[in-house]
């Protein structure tokens, strides 16, 4: 996850703020960019990832409509751990970090990870009640979470492009008509949808040969 993310989040981002075409955005990455930023994702990732999957798993036994535990999932993710990914924008564009900017764009983020939280409980919960057997399978597993996480970067886009508009360089901010032209929003949303579906839907099935090799080395060790 964090070499997928060392590669496709500087993408992401400069398309998201600067408005470059995919393949500009693509140019501008290079190995060193890719090499320094890796060490921040590495590093970022072991909070991220398991606060968002236990705040996930905690809300999951708790009685709420799934647009609810959505909500509050969300909410509850970004304010603890805007920091963290404001820090990780401001190292994949290479802007200065300072304290006042760890919380930038905080409501924009906040009503995105919200709309996300929502749609991914609802959307997934459907995938895998339409079929059981099929979400069981490593097919399954990846048509589910890449079919989720498409849909719910699509909903949750508004709050994303609005946040990559707070985001902007003053320096070099564009004016709201011009940033938030249809083809601009179009291919944002589309290429961060498409990489970070498919970066989680290679995740999830990675997950369950890690965890047999986890076992396997647990059995060993304890034998």
């Amino acid at each position: 996850a964090a070499t997928l993310s060392a590669v496709t989040e500087p993408i992401v981002n400069n398309v998201l703020v600067n408005r470059v075409p995919l393949g500009t955005a693509i140019a501008e990455l290079d190995g060193e960019k890719i090499k320094n930023f890796f060490k921040t994702t590495m590093s970022t990732n072991f909070i991220k990832f398991p606060f968002f999957e236990a705040t996930s798993v905690i809300m999951t036994g708790v009685d709420l409509s799934p647009a609810l535990r959505g909500s509050v999932t969300g909410a509850v993710f970004c304010t603890t751990t805007l920091p963290i990914t404001n820090f990780r924008f401001r190292k994949s564009m290479g802007m200065p970090i300072t304290a006042s900017s760890l919380y930038q764009a905080y409501l924009p983020t906040v009503l995105r990870d919200i709309l996300y939280g929502i749609v991914r409980n609802k959307v997934m919960t459907a995938m895998i009640e339409r079929n059981p057997e099929f979400a069981r399978t490593n097919a399954g597993r990846f048509v589910n979470m890449f079919a989720t996480v498409v849909a719910a970067c699509v909903l949750s886009a508004p709050g994303n492009e609005l946040r990559g508009y707070c985001l902007q360089p003053p320096n070099r901010a564009l004016p709201f008509g011009e940033f938030f032209k249809p083809d601009k929003f179009v291919r944002s949303t589309s290429i961060g949808a498409l990489i970070m579906a498919i970066s989680l839907g290679v995740g999830t099935l990675a997950t369950p040969q890690v965890e047999k090799l986890w076992h396997t080395i647990r059995a060993y060790l304890q034998s």
